[in-house]
């Protein structure tokens, strides 16, 4: 009974203890598998295999391995003393105060180095680094190559830093969590102070998904997962480019061509994202190279891939020519947001835009664009935009969608999943599977986005009587709100992939079900 709709319950909090997160996760409030898996990158299934669990379920405080080893708890006290050993650490480790990933931390002990073992107890190694004696977890440490007392260090040493390219960037951020800020682009590198959620900082310096920031005089790198962009600081502009169809362009406008377009920071697809713009806008060239435009946006300049804008003449027009015939309105629709305009070329005014997975009201159609007809206005697509179910009725597609869940009755409940290639599927990954497989190309989403947005026309009530492909929404299963889908077969029978896995359930003899409708749509 779960859903993609979990996604939204993620909350992420950025105070986690480095070495306990190397190898376990204990669950927060907010926490699902599936920001637990984004987070330590670790598949869904790969956790509950390693952790033998047989539901998505979590309980707050309940303590997950990442990997096939032993999760680092406290067990009852069983010392194992011996004559000093020396072993060294496989991570960054915490060498702790006492037998627990709560205790005080002493100090970190880098990857690799030498500890002299004093005794064992249980899952937990006293050991002796540097001029500190301290606990660890047996997990991380491996036998030395030799057993002779190791040299230790005064100090600990900071671990090298990675092999990044950094450059130099100037952009506003507010925090989204807690954030550690650190020594260097790593947690394995020290902490140096905390920054308060929605803290506004500026990032002067990127390296990899890290970048340098300061807060209350102190400097350190803080991950870009948990920073939201609010502005770019300008940069001088940049006098065009004479001949090259530039910004004072007297013949040539250039048009963004897919329905949304990342302007970058400097010419690189790796170069951090400063904006973006549209389908449809005319953008303002500054200079053209190597694949790139350098654009306008703001009061400052940035960098777009050329592949995905293209130049036409300025004051271009096409006259309709138009075809006959009728045009189904749940035949055509667009798969990600396009622009309507108010001529039949794509740099004619921009009268409005259509939804992502929204089905089109088609009344005409020239040879590039069709001819809409939205809130009472009408205007026009491109037809690059636009995907047709290849002349099928609606009805027909419907009971498409019903014939190719068929072939999966009894395959498994698979967490996040939308194709059999996973070996199931989640309810809203089989509802994406089966629409594609029938020719609706509509993009993968959750439950609760399904619902509420224009995916396959207006919501119906509970109490309409659906028929068989019509769509069925229940509310409150797992989740509060909408949290499941299935297919209607008939008037009270419909095929879902439940907790089960993918098979049928009756409304009229089940009320768990039948009270948790909230409605249906009909593609």
């Amino acid at each position: 009974m779960y859903s993609f709709a979990a996604i939204a319950a993620v909350s992420i909090v950025a105070q986690a203890d480095e070495t306990a997160a190397a190898s376990t996760h204990v669950v927060r409030a907010g926490d699902t598998l599936w920001s637990i898996s984004q987070i330590h990158d670790v598949p869904v299934a790969q956790l509950k295999t390693i952790n033998n669990l047989s539901s998505d379920r979590l309980a707050i405080g309940q303590a997950l391995k990442l990997s096939g080893g032993a999760v680092e708890t406290v067990k009852p006290a069983t010392i194992q003393t011996s004559s000093s050993v020396v072993q060294t650490t496989t991570v960054n480790l915490n060498l702790r105060a006492s037998k627990s990933t709560k205790a005080n931390v002493l100090v970190t002990i880098p990857k690799g180095k030498a500890v002299i073992v004093l005794n064992t107890e249980g899952s937990w190694s006293r050991v002796k680094y540097g001029a500190k004696t301290g606990f660890v977890a047996n997990t991380y440490l491996k036998k030395a190559a030799s057993t002779s007392a190791p040299s230790q260090p005064a100090t600990p040493v900071a671990p090298a830093k990675p092999a990044l390219k950094e450059e130099t960037i100037s952009q506003s951020f507010v925090t989204t969590a807690n954030l550690n800020v650190r020594q260097g682009p790593g947690i394995g590198y020290a902490l140096v102070t905390n920054i308060p959620n929605g803290t506004s900082v500026n990032a002067t310096k990127q390296s990899g998904t890290w970048v340098y920031v300061t807060y209350n005089g102190k400097s350190g790198y803080v991950s870009t997962g948990y920073l939201k962009q609010t502005t770019t600081a300008p940069s001088a502009p940049v006098t065009p480019n004479a001949g090259d169809g530039g910004a004072g362009n007297a013949t040539v406008d250039y048009v963004v061509n897919t329905p949304s377009l990342n302007v970058r920071a400097s010419a690189a697809t790796s170069a951090a994202v400063i904006g973006s713009v549209t389908a449809g806008q005319t953008l303002r060239v500054v200079q053209t190279s190597n694949g790139w435009h350098q654009i306008y946006i703001g009061n400052t300049v940035g960098f777009v891939s050329a592949s995905y804008v293209k130049s036409v003449s300025k004051g271009a027009t096409t006259a309709p020519t138009w075809e006959t015939g009728s045009y189904d309105a749940h035949t055509f629709f667009t798969a990600s947001p396009a622009a309507i305009r108010a001529q039949a070329n794509d740099s004619s005014a921009i009268v409005g835009t259509t939804l992502r997975g929204g089905f089109l009201n088609v009344v005409g159609e020239t040879s590039s664009h069709y001819r809409v007809l939205e809130n009472g206005t009408t205007g026009f697509v491109s037809k690059a935009f636009v995907t047709a179910i290849n002349g099928k009725s609606a009805q027909a597609t419907r009971l498409a969608t019903i014939a190719v869940a068929k072939k999966y009755v009894g395959t498994p409940y698979v967490w996040a999943s939308s194709s059999p290639a996973n070996g199931g599927f989640d309810c809203s990954g089989l509802i994406y599977y089966v629409f594609n497989q029938s020719g609706v190309n509509i993009p993968r989403t959750n439950v609760a986005n399904y619902w509420a947005g224009a995916y396959f026309g207006p919501q119906l009530s509970e109490s309409f009587v659906p028929q068989a492909g019509d769509l069925i929404f229940f509310e409150n299963t797992y989740t509060a709100g909408p949290s499941h889908m299935g297919i209607m077969v008939d008037a009270d029978t419909f095929i879902h992939a439940g907790t089960h896995g993918l098979g049928y359930n009756a409304l009229s003899k089940e009320p768990y079900w039948k009270s948790r409708v909230i409605g249906y749509k009909r593609p």
